[in-house]
């Protein structure tokens, strides 16, 4: 390779691999818990490193170089040894035969086909169920008995139910960094409109209010529902969008114009359930939910 070898190009190997082990971008991109578009960045990017083709491409699946082949064999027994130190001290599965939990829309678009995959390996048997909706809905949902667990954001509380941290999030103003609409920066809000998350039947939680008071007298044009369809507008170029950070840097089509010091949308995320519950499934799904977005972030 023409550079040495640093943790980014590790990375790029270790993507090598699994598009081999699974056949596919699509496989590879599952396992990784990225986009396929990333997937393929990797490569093409990992390939123009060593000088050379390392997959033939065809028709939805990828047939190994001998190039290919000759680099893995020299990482892989590094990879196996990453893998055993990440089993070391690991709690024992539970034995569960039914999980059933709720997030919302943004979140389960990240981590769901990477959680079922890691289900089909350690729980083949387990059914799956999952409710989407939004913090406050999630929330009712488990009071009442109607979901075992949720993961959620931050609210104020929290405090009634058993909760466990898996991550942290912040809020930001992006804008389609392939679009003319980069080049105005924060502008681009007063000429194109600035997209928000919509007020839910009980408001919007107070990280994301505070986030909003900072922009000043810079108020929402378009509200939504939804940041998936907000994302989507606003990589379209047609408008700026308060969106979290792990929501707008999934891929790389995004850029954030928030003026310096307005960062106080941070906030964490939990895997919440009743407290009078057994907290084995809970306990489960934050252990597998922080593995996947440590992963993926």
């Amino acid at each position: 390779m023409k550079n040495d070898l640093n943790v980014d190009q590790i990375k790029k190997l270790w993507i090598l691999d699994l598009i081999i082990q699974s056949g596919s971008l699509k496989g590879a991109a599952a396992r990784a818990k990225i986009s396929p578009s990333a997937v393929s960045q990797s490569l093409t990017s990992l390939e123009k490193n060593v000088g050379r083709p390392l997959v033939i491409r065809d028709i939805g699946t990828v047939v190994p170089t001998s190039e290919a082949l000759s680099i893995l064999e020299v990482v892989r027994p590094a990879f196996d040894a990453f893998e055993r130190l990440n089993t070391l001290g690991s709690q024992p599965i539970p034995q569960i035969a039914w999980l059933n939990f709720g997030t919302y829309e943004s979140l389960a678009v990240d981590i769901l086909p990477g959680f079922i995959q890691r289900l089909r390996e350690k729980l083949p048997k387990m059914k799956l169920g999952l409710r989407i909706g939004r913090t406050a809905q999630l929330l009712a949902m488990v009071r009442k008995g109607e979901l075992c667990s949720s993961i959620v954001t931050e609210v104020d509380d929290l405090e009634r139910f058993y909760s466990v941290e898996i991550a942290d999030d912040r809020l930001g103003v992006y804008v389609s960094a392939h679009h003319p609409i980069a080049r105005l920066g924060w502008s681009a809000c007063e000429r194109f409109g600035l997209g928000s998350l919509a007020p839910g039947k009980d408001g919007l939680p107070r990280y994301f209010m505070k986030f909003m008071k900072r922009l000043g007298d810079r108020r929402p044009t378009i509200l939504s529902e939804s940041f998936e369809t907000l994302r989507a507008s606003t990589a379209s170029g047609a408008i700026a969008s308060v969106l979290p950070q792990r929501v707008a840097m999934r891929n790389k089509d995004l850029m954030e114009v928030t003026p310096p010091g307005k960062d106080d949308g941070r906030h964490r995320i939990y895997v919440v359930s009743q407290p009078n519950c057994d907290t084995e499934e809970a306990n489960f799904l934050a252990t597998e939910v922080r593995t996947l977005l440590t992963t993926r972030f």
